[in-house]
């Protein structure tokens, strides 16, 4: 199990390096063209056409790489309030359990997301006029980073488990 668990940790390291690296470097990006744009409009009273669709794009990404470092750190919405209110020794198995909920709910929405990339490889953006499977890409590939993440916790929290040091904390 310990094998499994080093496994799934560097794993998840691994892709949580991808997934910042990206995330910074589509921020900033962002951030670029945001301030370009408004120097363009202000200083020269001439607009990009394409700026406004790739910030937006982008953030798309930005959102959905970034769930999967919330879904790591445990900063998604969460029902405390509950699972307080359920025995010490039954809370592993019930946030178990509703881990794997999830988890079964993003193998469905990564491949629903690949499913609607795919449907719509031939529609274009209006103003940069690529493919807009590459703004719906991001939904299965954030879904993806967050599957890996998920993995390495269901592994944390078997281990926990099977030691019999759970404590509601993750």
């Amino acid at each position: 199990m310990e094998s499994m668990e080093l496994i799934s940790t560097k794993v998840s390291r691994f892709a949580e390096r991808v997934v910042q690296v990206t995330l910074v470097g589509m921020v900033a990006i962002m951030t670029v063209i945001i301030i370009l744009q408004v120097f363009m409009r202000y200083l020269f009273l001439y607009s990009l056409s394409w700026s406004e669709e790739v910030a937006r794009y982008l953030m798309i990404w930005v959102s959905f790489l970034g769930a999967s470092l919330a879904l790591k750190y445990g900063f998604h919405i969460g029902v405390e309030f509950v699972i307080n209110r359920i025995p010490e020794k039954m809370r592993g198995w019930v946030n178990l359990i509703a881990k794997m909920g999830i988890l079964i709910f993003l193998i469905y929405f990564t491949i629903g997301g690949f499913r609607v990339s795919w449907a719509v490889r031939d529609q274009d953006s209006p103003a940069l006029l690529f493919s807009m499977a590459y703004a719906y890409l991001s939904a299965p590939v954030g879904g993806f980073f967050m599957i890996i993440q998920l993995l390495n916790l269901l592994v944390e929290d078997l281990i926990k488990i099977r030691e019999r040091r759970w404590s509601f904390s993750s």
